[in-house]
């Protein structure tokens, strides 16, 4: 198991800049090596400033936007135009305008799938509807990885954001998806999400063990606990961020207010 790497940042306007930052650069060294970075991105208020960061920055101007194919680690189960999704978040404040200049290939942004249901269909739905959506929309997004970079390929970067509750990607304390240990599932659907809205599709931890570089990023103080659980044990299912790692590095990065209870 790699090792966790803490980098704590004095405010939380110096973490996101500084991830933003990291983000890019990263992209820039992983085209220098390979023909093309697969990026998993993920959600929250932190994530949504970081990717307004990344659309002003000058570190992306000289990016190869073309060589890059942008994915999800998690993503709500609501309407295409829900102004919850993660994807929507992520559009409007970085990577619209990239796909709009051309910079970036339409087919190069790799939502997963939204819930197409009618407003009645999904009023009217039993558990068992709920559940049969969430696996179509799980099987349709591990197919497209795989078409996207084989079976047994793998994330170039994944990012997350971590919850006070200690979870990340949309992988929830005590649940039963934090445990899947199955390499051949890479992608679960999520009913009954303890955080709103309730159905869910994210990317599993073993998938997500395949990534050499997954960092998490975090602020404030009512994630300090959270932070002090995960970073004082792994493979808690109490606090999912415990699971999470890279095969060439774990990195988290806190404000001082998350990373206070550490000492």
């Amino acid at each position: 198991m790699t090792e966790r790497t803490i980098i704590r940042y004095a405010t939380t306007s110096l973490l996101n800049k500084t991830t933003a930052a990291r983000i890019l650069i990263e992209l820039g060294d992983i085209l220098a090596r390979q023909e093309r970075a697969d990026l998993a991105l993920t959600g929250g208020m932190d994530a949504a400033d970081i990717y307004t960061l990344m659309g002003t920055s000058d570190l992306a101007a000289d990016l190869d936007w073309k060589r890059v194919h942008l994915w999800w680690s998690d993503e709500r189960f609501v309407s295409p135009d829900d102004p919850e999704r993660n994807a929507k978040q992520a559009r409007d404040a970085w990577f619209g305008r990239l796909v709009d200049d051309g910079e970036l290939p339409a087919d190069h942004v790799h939502e997963m799938p939204a819930d197409i249901r009618t407003p009645e269909q999904i009023a009217t739905a039993n558990e068992a509807d709920d559940a049969q959506a969430l696996a179509q929309a799980a099987r349709t997004y591990q197919d497209e990885i795989i078409r996207g970079i084989g079976p047994n390929g793998h994330m170039d970067l994944a990012v997350f954001g971590v919850g006070p509750d200690g979870h990340y990607a949309s992988l929830f304390p005590d649940r039963p998806e934090v445990l899947i240990n199955d390499e051949t599932k890479l992608v679960a659907g999520i009913d009954h999400s303890p955080k709103l809205p309730p159905l869910r599709v994210t990317m599993t931890t073993p998938f997500i063990r395949r990534t050499p570089k997954v960092w998490l990023f975090t602020s404030t103080r009512e994630k300090a606990e959270a932070v002090k659980e995960a970073l004082g044990g792994v493979d808690n299912p109490h606090v999912p961020s415990s699971f999470a790692r890279g095969t060439e590095q774990t990195l988290w990065l806190l404000d001082e207010d998350a990373a206070g209870l550490l000492g």
